[in-house]
């Protein structure tokens, strides 16, 4: 067993923890019997020979949505290694759609670009104000899709979709010159609440919301919000009539249902009900991806998102138990979504955390102590310090394996913002990993995502 208390260094005098990782000896014998099912990977180089992902090609087979995780927001390997399966499953298995965890409207320049090589990927990933994405490995994935894409019928080109719903301001503005052209008396009546939208003018200080209270918002916010709710409605009614054969109709189309997501999603935090923010952002993400799917008549989507949002299974939060994205696929798509989780032992990842001298948060590096003892990330150190795949399915064929994994178990996993002393203790997720995801993906050492340099 891993001795987890504190050692005395020998020169410093100075209390540190006891090293990690390192391997838990009374979990040798799973960890054993765990490696003789794992599928070891080459390495997280997202340009080398995929020939180490050809064990998964029948186990993927039959899947038509395949959720890539990550158990945090900013970790190199995590991001590489999606790149490689999206590669594979590109490549080997015909998917032509990748959807990601950002928003809709401010992604359609990745997708122009991906798809006709016009604009420039770096100010689009500058464009979608997520900074989780704004690396060099996504940027390395947006080229390769570029690449892949170059020459091929544009029917056999893979498509590119934010799937997220937490901003306003892009597809309100393209909404605004829709409607300029097709329906000025709209616009004349509804401008007030389509400013609202553009400007983000209901935006949300998630700072300030604890879900403790019943404290909603001001009055000012709230007659805001419900004015952009009505300019919503209205947009929405006009399209009810429409043909959607029409492509630019069933575009903006989509920008007025984003726009309902998102603004439901701000809604709930704005009531300091935030059970039903995360309820209404997943189902707009998973509203969205369906919607991809259909429109564009292909079959098959990656979708990168964080492990919280593609588990199978229900979110359990602080503030109540909601369906997550991938509930809801798995309610939809049955056995044809497949989530693949990931987890790491050691090393950093970049998020939002305390400075340097403590008084304010910025982007920077992080890295996590040794994780609960009853967790499964012990059992995966054990198995090695490499990179490798495990299905589940595989694994728990083994009784012992099965026991083991039928209790709920943490793991690595948090999102944008990193907190030492978190309360609510957001460093782990406890899952029934195979209920939760269909395979997991480990990492034995993990770097901090590169952000790309900018003037």
């Amino acid at each position: 067993m891993t001795d987890d208390t504190p050692s005395t260094d020998e020169q410093t005098d100075e209390p540190t923890t006891a090293d990690w990782p390192a391997a838990d000896e009374s979990l040798r014998p799973l960890a054993d019997r765990l490696a003789e099912r794992v599928v070891r990977l080459d390495g997280t180089d997202p340009a080398a020979d995929l020939d180490d992902l050809a064990p998964l090609e029948d186990t993927l087979a039959d899947a038509r949505i395949v959720g890539l995780g990550e158990a945090t927001h900013g970790t190199r390997e995590f991001f590489q290694l999606k790149h490689r399966l999206i590669r594979f499953l590109v490549g080997r298995l015909d998917y032509r759609l990748v959807a990601m965890e950002a928003n809709f409207a401010e992604t359609l320049a990745i997708d122009e670009y991906v798809v006709h090589g016009r604009g420039d990927p770096r100010g689009a990933l500058d464009g979608i104000r997520f900074w989780t994405w704004d690396t060099e490995e996504v940027l390395a994935l947006i080229e390769w899709l570029r690449a892949f894409n170059e020459g091929r019928p544009v029917e056999d080109r893979v498509r590119f979709y934010g799937i997220d719903a937490q901003f306003t301001g892009a597809s309100a503005e393209a909404l605004r010159k829709f409607f300029a052209e097709r329906d000025p008396a709209l616009l004349d009546e509804h401008g007030e609440g389509l400013e609202v939208l553009v400007e983000e003018r209901i935006d949300v200080d998630w700072e300030s919301i604890d879900g403790d209270d019943d404290d909603g918002a001001t009055g000012e916010t709230n007659e805001r919000l419900e004015r952009a709710e009505r300019t919503v409605d209205a947009m929405r009614t006009w399209f009810d009539d429409r043909d959607l054969t029409d492509d630019a109709v069933a575009l903006h189309r989509q920008h007025v249902r984003a726009l309902a997501g998102a603004l439901a999603h701000k809604r709930g935090a704005h009531e300091n009900d935030m059970r039903a923010a995360i309820d209404e952002r997943d189902r707009a993400m998973a509203e969205t991806l369906a919607w991809a799917l259909a429109h564009f008549s292909h079959d098959r989507a990656a979708v990168w998102a964080h492990d919280k949002h593609l588990q199978r299974t229900t979110r359990e939060t602080r503030f109540g138990t909601a369906p997550s994205l991938g509930s809801r696929l798995a309610d939809r798509y049955g056995d044809d979504y497949y989530a693949v989780g990931f987890d790491f032992a050691d090393g950093e990842f970049q998020a939002i955390g305390p400075s340097e001298g403590g008084d304010d948060r910025e982007l920077r590096p992080c890295s996590l102590g040794p994780p609960p003892e009853d967790a499964a990330t012990r059992l995966f150190a054990t198995v090695d310090d490499s990179v490798w795949f495990l299905d589940f399915e595989a694994a728990t064929a083994d009784e012992r394996l099965a026991d083991y994994f039928d209790a709920e178990r943490p793991v690595r996993s948090l999102g944008a913002i990193y907190d030492p002393d978190d309360e609510h203790g957001r460093l782990h997720d406890s899952y029934r990993l195979p209920g939760a995801f269909d395979a997991l993906v480990f990492v034995g050492e993990t770097s901090r995502a590169r952000p790309i340099a900018r003037e």
